[in-house]
């Protein structure tokens, strides 16, 4: 740590020198103002001590020249003045120091003062500008101590999804107020779940952020967390905003997009059952959970359980949602597995296998199984038709009229994964991923007048769809 001392008094120079010397910081000892804005120029500081007696400059005082340069605005400035210019000091208009030491002052308070200081001016460097978090520097401090004292701890890395369509269509002040909304939710949530419990919460940067804390309080945490951010961030969009689910913006084409509201992925990782020796494969192994999560709606939590031992089928489906989203009131619905293992369409051997796929790739079960051909789409979709008590529609058979495409765009199709496909006196059946997105139907009502009829798409499906509909030249040709 280097430290300058500006003034023209002797004995202050040497009993400061003495003092921080011993403590081993760098001492530099300066008695004119030029000289100091000289050192300035070519060398770094991590704090200043100034005397308010050095010499004006140019009708400006040494610590406004110093203050205007860049690279000095963050250093510390301790102002060491007589006790009769205290009120001077205090009433004066051009002031830019952090502290001050009224002379004579003994050497135990110099060394507390000059301590204080370059602690809070490291602080202010390592927390973000914007919500005033602890940032990059001080996470990896706190991962690595907990590494190194084979702590055992859980990482939850949060991402805002569809940030930046709010941000086009509101405005980069209101994106910090979400930032900043963001930031006292988790600090909330903390204050909530652990008051007297150890807990760190971080800003990375943007709408990234992340909390280290134990992991038998990681859910409870994750859970409470987005229940309060699902509660309070939409009320940042406009009333006809809210109550259609959706914005619209302009891409760089011009074109008009549709973007869901802002939600929330919480990726988590934990050492309980694998040894991290640093951040970066934490944040590997977080990328590959969020980038599962950000391919489903709405906010969600999800924690990397890929190192976690199975003991038993039962106990690897308790750990998996089920397919699709469940209305109220179906909690008692079977996750997937179990309801195929039930009906005899797949052996425990091959769950067994699909579950350990599934926990490699995050892939949704249903996919997983597919993909291996342990079974076929039109077992999974009659299965959850039955258990979900809505039609399934295969995505693979089924013929659809231009004009009846025509309702949705391209962009809408894709970003909600529903599918118009017919005309019924019912109203308009829709193939969604999701058939009890409510958001999605009551927009689509809204918006075309015709009553949702919603029934059940296999995700699978769904991709071959895109690919055989929705690739920009076959929509053109087909829409033509």
């Amino acid at each position: 740590m280097r430290i300058l001392i500006a003034d023209n008094d002797p004995s202050i120079l040497e009993l400061v020198s003495t003092r921080l010397t011993t403590r081993h910081y760098d001492v530099v000892e300066i008695t004119e103002s030029e000289d100091v804005l000289r050192y300035l120029a070519r060398q770094s500081v991590d704090l200043i001590l100034l005397s308010n007696q050095m010499n004006r400059l140019g009708g400006k005082s040494l610590i406004e020249k110093i203050r205007e340069k860049q690279h000095l605005a963050a250093v510390p400035i301790i102002m060491l003045a007589q006790e009769s210019d205290l009120a001077e000091l205090v009433l004066s208009q051009e002031r830019g120091f952090d502290d001050f030491l009224i002379k004579p002052f003994s050497p135990l308070v110099l060394q507390m003062r000059v301590t204080l200081n370059i602690s809070r001016a490291r602080w202010r460097v390592e927390a973000n500008a914007l919500t005033h978090l602890p940032g990059n520097i001080a996470i990896e401090k706190v991962i690595r101590e907990k590494i190194e004292h084979q702590e055992k701890f859980s990482v939850l890395y949060l991402d805002l999804n569809h940030f930046k369509s709010f941000n086009d269509r509101y405005g980069f002040e209101k994106g910090d107020h979400v930032i900043r909304q963001t930031a006292k939710i988790l600090i909330q949530t903390q204050e909530k779940i652990l008051p007297d419990e150890e807990c760190f919460v971080g800003h990375i940067g943007g709408d990234d952020f992340i909390v280290v804390l134990h992991p038998d309080k990681e859910e409870a945490f994750a859970r409470v967390f987005i229940s309060e951010f699902d509660r309070i961030i939409p009320t940042n969009y406009n009333e006809a905003d809210q109550k259609q689910g959706f914005i619209r913006v302009s891409n760089r084409r011009g074109e008009l997009e549709t973007f869901p509201l802002i939600s929330c992925s919480v990726a988590a990782c934990n050492n309980l059952f694998r040894s991290y020796k640093s951040l970066g494969e934490i944040a590997q192994d977080a990328a590959e959970v969020k980038s599962f999560l950000k391919m489903q709606p709405g906010s969600h939590y999800l924690r990397d359980r890929r190192s976690e031992p199975i003991r038993k089928v039962e106990q690897a489906v308790k750990i998996l949602a089920p397919e699709t989203a469940l209305p109220q009131g179906k909690d008692s619905i079977e996750p997937l597995g179990q309801i195929l293992l039930n009906a005899g369409l797949i052996s425990e051997k091959k769950l067994r296998l699909a579950l350990k796929k599934h926990l490699e790739t995050g892939e949704r079960l249903g996919q997983t199984l597919i993909s291996m051909n342990l079974v076929r789409s039109e077992d999974v979709g009659r299965m959850l038709e039955k258990k979900l008590n809505l039609p399934y529609i295969s995505l693979r058979n089924v013929s659809i009229r231009s004009e009846i495409l025509h309702l949705f765009t391209r962009d809408f199709i894709k970003s909600h994964r529903v599918v118009p496909v017919e005309m019924t006196p019912e109203g308009l059946k829709l193939a969604m991923c999701d058939p009890f997105d409510l958001r999605t139907i009551d927009a689509i009502e809204r918006t075309t007048g015709l009553k949702p009829v919603p029934c059940l798409a296999l995700e699978d499906e769904f991709e071959e769809f895109m690919e055989a509909y929705l690739a920009e030249d076959v929509w053109e040709t087909k829409m033509g």
